[in-house]
């Protein structure tokens, strides 16, 4: 196991708000995971730790969204997705983190601010896929989830704006993530990135994760349509601003 006791308990605490934002409350908690995990280990091992526990997660949270995603805007976003990873798996080694962190959390805040003091109605219909847009907030996403698991900001910018109902653009994300996850696997195997002790560690952690994935779903549910997605832009305005204050200070500019 990579922890002692304490820091177990902080990572039990880390794999249910994983299941939490896997059973709909999507609106950044997942982000949170892998800086707070960095706190007592390298952000990369911290990545490779919480890739297999998404994906458990994801297999208990599919189940609940079944076929109640947009097809067409998770094949634009994971079209795009699949360049991401690439692009993340070849500079894996080189690419700064801090830096990758203060463009999401720049990106995220002005989203967030555009959607604000935007004078135009949002969309009351469904809207189409957009190739191109999608493309590139899927490669986006790809790229930034592949290295710090920080892939929702581009994919809510995509979506918020598409007149998705809450259980569709919940299952939408939900659909994309569980594909991008199965996605990112084969290329940490490559890397060496899911050592012995880091597997050890995921499968003991997979419960918890269970448990929040369930939370998140009956959460998720007492919440009205319209004040979720107020909430949606509220979490993603403070993920926004934690990556931002993350990536500055790694930089070193605080």
């Amino acid at each position: 196991m990579l922890f002692d006791y304490p820091m177990f308990a902080a990572a039990i605490f880390c794999a249910l708000l994983i299941g939490m934002a896997k059973g709909g409350l999507s609106g950044g908690l997942g982000t949170l995971v892998v800086p707070i995990l960095s706190l007592s280990m390298d952000p990369r091992a911290a990545a490779a730790l919480t890739l297999p526990i998404l994906v458990i997660s994801d297999a208990f949270a599919i189940g609940a969204y079944w076929r109640q995603w947009n097809r067409g805007h998770i094949l634009v976003l994971l079209a795009g997705a699949v360049i991401g990873v690439a692009l993340g798996a070849l500079t894996f080694s080189w690419v700064s983190e801090p830096m990758m962190r203060l463009l999401m959390g720049l990106i995220a805040i002005g989203f967030v601010a555009s959607r604000v003091f935007s004078t135009a109605p949002p969309a009351e219909a469904l809207q189409p896929p957009d190739l191109v847009p999608g493309m590139f907030w899927g490669a986006l996403s790809g790229f930034t989830s592949f290295t710090a698991h920080a892939g929702g900001p581009p994919v809510q910018i995509y979506l918020l704006p598409k007149g998705l109902d809450k259980q569709t653009f919940q299952a939408t994300v939900i659909g994309f993530f569980t594909l991008l996850n199965l996605v990112k696997v084969p290329p940490y195997l490559v890397l060496g990135q899911f050592t012995k002790p880091i597997m050890i560690t995921a499968i003991m952690l997979m419960p918890a994760a269970a448990a929040g994935v369930w939370i998140g779903y009956k959460l998720q549910g007492m919440i009205p349509e319209k004040p979720f997605f107020r909430v949606l832009l509220v979490l993603l305005f403070l993920t926004g601003s934690k990556l931002t204050f993350d990536g500055a200070r790694g930089m070193g500019w605080i």
